[in-house]
């Protein structure tokens, strides 16, 4: 077990320009129905855009084992092998547009260890702030979680989705487009498109959909559904994973209070992720 409070306020920073190359990208996986057209001059990128911008280039010699860079420099030097990310919460305080000089700054808030029936188990909340001149304009609280690697059981995750929704879609995501979004995040997670290292390594029954992907996916499909561009918070939790080739429904419904909730589930009816949308 490492020190967490070591670790605690450790933080990074970079510049970059918010080029339009990666939103092409976006463009050509996210129904081009459900966006705007992301790559007009200083046109407001995709909610989910910021995810393309200072992706982890590290030395291929810092590459680990996953696919992830070695963990000991930013993230702290962490035993358990499995990463997964579990979930995130975005305020969105001004638009990100093409051709912005943008600095994010993370920041480790916390390092929560913790043991149970599953064995050893980190809980890493990292904060993401992105500025331009000093003002915010926005900010993601992210969760991920570290295990060891253990044999995939599908009969543990038993939550299931509303029943209600008022728009479904059915999505079937082949390894071709994980590999396309892994492309444009320069996510080299071996999990999203090394069958054999998933299912010999990590335990896990085939490649698996990115959760970024969903998230984006479902956060498109909500904002299409309710004819509104932008949202002010966007929050969403990992239940379930989904497989590559594995038909999934990317949901939701506005209730009466005017809260959104959105989710994604499989077939059978249970949950793979939770979602809540604040206008």
């Amino acid at each position: 077990m490492i020190d967490a409070n070591e670790w605690i306020g450790r933080q990074v920073s970079d510049t970059q320009t918010i080029e339009a190359w990666p939103l092409n990208g976006l463009k050509s996986l996210v129904d081009p129905e459900l966006q705007r057209d992301v790559i007009d001059a200083r046109a407001a990128v995709h909610p989910c855009a910021h995810w393309l911008y200072f992706v982890p280039a590290a030395d291929q010699s810092r590459i680990d084992v996953d696919g992830h860079p070695k963990r000991g420099d930013f993230i702290p030097p962490l035993a358990l092998p499995r990463r997964m990310w579990a979930k995130s919460a975005i305020s969105f305080a001004g638009d990100i547009k093409v051709g912005d000089r943008i600095e994010k700054v993370s920041t480790i808030a916390s390092v929560d260890q913790k043991s149970g029936k599953s064995g050893e188990l980190v809980f890493l909340e990292i904060d993401h702030k992105y500025l331009q001149d000093s003002r915010l304009l926005r900010h993601e609280t992210q969760t991920i979680v570290y295990r060891d690697h253990q044999q995939y059981e599908d009969s543990i995750f038993t939550q299931l989705a509303d029943d209600m929704p008022q728009w479904s879609y059915p999505t079937r995501l082949d390894p071709v487009e994980l590999f396309r979004y892994s492309a444009i995040t320069f996510n080299a997670h071996r999990i999203h498109y090394d069958a054999d290292y998933t299912r010999n390594v990590e335990g896990y029954p085939s490649i698996i959909v990115q959760g970024q992907f969903i998230a984006t996916l479902a956060l498109s499909r909500a904002l299409a559904a309710l004819g509104m561009p932008r949202c002010k918070k966007f929050t969403f939790k990992a239940v379930k994973p989904v497989f590559s080739e594995q038909t999934f429904f990317i949901e939701g419904r506005q209730n009466d209070d005017g809260k959104i909730l959105a989710w994604a589930r499989q077939e059978d009816g249970r949950l793979n992720m939770t979602a809540e949308i604040e206008l």
